[in-house]
């Protein structure tokens, strides 16, 4: 046997040996994170989900004691926001305003902030914006009465109990 076939046999398996590893090295590089950029815990690195998303809205999720300032008077009282069913941007805030009955409104969340879609109560409309920093959401809003166009703005420091 040819001494030079066996070693030209031999550098070829070689070669095709640490390839084929190497595919192997690079087809098992996927980073696993989450991949949801609306995340809060949105990893840009990550290649495949491994289901750790946590929801922008859960920061918000909880009970609040509200103070309140509006050009009408100054309200205290207590609201809750709930996970809506709308999709992982959307909440429920329960008892918005006070208003001697229950308003939910629904809110969309985009990181740090909330923006009311529209609130009703009888005859008026909600809307409005806020942020939430550590346990404090600051939202400010304004009432409109369709009928008359008469309208009065709040702020809210809500305090998550």
């Amino acid at each position: 046997m040819n001494f030079s076939k066996i070693v030209s046999t031999v550098k070829y398996f070689g070669v095709a040996t640490l390839f084929v590893a190497g595919l192997a090295t690079f087809s098992g590089c996927a980073q696993k994170g989450c991949t949801d950029d609306t995340a809060d815990n949105y990893d840009a690195d990550a290649t495949e989900d491994d289901g750790t998303c946590i929801p922008a809205r859960d920061k918000f999720i909880g009970s609040y004691s509200v103070q309140e300032a509006c050009n009408s008077g100054n309200y205290t009282y207590n609201m809750t926001i709930v996970t809506s069913s709308a999709g992982d941007l959307k909440v429920i805030i329960n008892n918005l305003g006070d208003f001697n009955t229950t308003i939910n409104a629904t809110a969309t969340v985009n990181g740090t902030n909330i923006t009311l879609d529209n609130a009703t109560y009888n005859n008026a409309t909600l809307t409005g914006a806020g942020s939430i920093n550590g346990s404090i959401l600051t939202i400010t809003y304004t009432i409109t009465d369709n009928a008359t166009g008469q309208s009065d703005q709040c702020t809210m420091t809500c305090t998550k109990q």
